[in-house]
């Protein structure tokens, strides 16, 4: 365990106190696996609810909370456990920045609910999705134009690899805006995190269920490009052009296919 977050309330029948609606939120070690999150979930909760005498407890790990549910344990619970204090400072940061930077995708999604309420119930602006596909494949063109490069050179040339990093943020940026506001205006389930945002619509087969989690992978590194951009590693910036090109192009011509469709039920 890193960190251990704690919301809830005591109260006076006892002197020690006992305990009514209490949340535990913990954040475990980088080492620790997915697959191992769920046990970690049911022992902590087992030996809490031993330890406090109590059913009345909930225990979330942070790991693999939702973006939300993320921000409001680190701005409202109480910290209760740090292992190192500059590395749950540094989780709390990142956590509350992919926070704000996926709340913006609130403005594309308020478009997609005023064209619902205007008019059908599934309404796209196909202009709108368009323009922004259009935009997409000029930044991949652009990403195909450096995929010849050689590894050793890339690594060697900060501005070529600061080029690199920006036209595949803006690339990134509207692959996830553009899958926003598709979401939005099919009334999906409203995503909590950028991996939802591709499942939604490969759930409703505007992409392939492949191509989706293919593109999950920039989901992680768009984080850092967005604001962490020195933290990214030279040598995946590069993977991801080699590999993920096609693959944004790709999103481009399904999506364009599916609106090109006029079947939007």
């Amino acid at each position: 365990m890193d960190a251990a977050y704690l919301a809830g309330s005591t109260t006076g029948r006892k002197i020690a106190g006992t305990y009514n609606d209490l949340d535990i939120a913990l954040l475990l070690l980088q080492r620790v696996k997915a697959n191992e999150f769920f046990g970690y979930q049911v022992y902590f909760l087992s030996e809490l609810s031993k330890a406090l005498d109590t059913s009345a407890l909930d225990v979330v790990i942070l790991n693999q909370a939702s973006l939300l549910q993320r921000w409001q344990v680190i701005r409202t619970w109480g910290l209760l456990y740090q292992r190192d204090q500059k590395r749950r400072v540094e989780y709390e940061a990142r956590a509350a920045m992919e926070y704000l930077e996926f709340k913006k995708y609130d403005e594309v999604q308020s478009k997609a609910l005023a064209e619902r309420t205007r008019g059908d119930r599934f309404a796209i602006d196909a202009a709108y999705v368009r323009a922004r596909l259009g935009r997409l494949r000029e930044y991949t063109t652009l990403l195909k134009d450096l995929q010849p490069i050689e590894h050793a050179k890339f690594k060697a040339d900060p501005k070529l690899y600061g080029l690199a990093q920006w036209y595949l943020q803006q690339a990134v940026e509207l692959l996830f805006g553009t899958a926003a506001y598709l979401v939005m205006a099919l009334a999906l389930p409203k995503p909590e995190a950028y991996h939802d945002i591709l499942d939604a619509l490969a759930g409703h087969e505007v992409i392939e269920r492949e191509l989706a989690y293919r593109l999950e992978h920039l989901a992680n590194l768009r984080n850092l490009l967005a604001y962490d951009r020195e933290q990214t590693d030279i040598d995946d910036v590069y993977g991801q052009i080699q590999t993920r090109v096609a693959d944004l192009a790709a999103f481009a011509e399904q999506v364009e296919r599916f609106i090109g469709t006029g079947d939007l039920s």
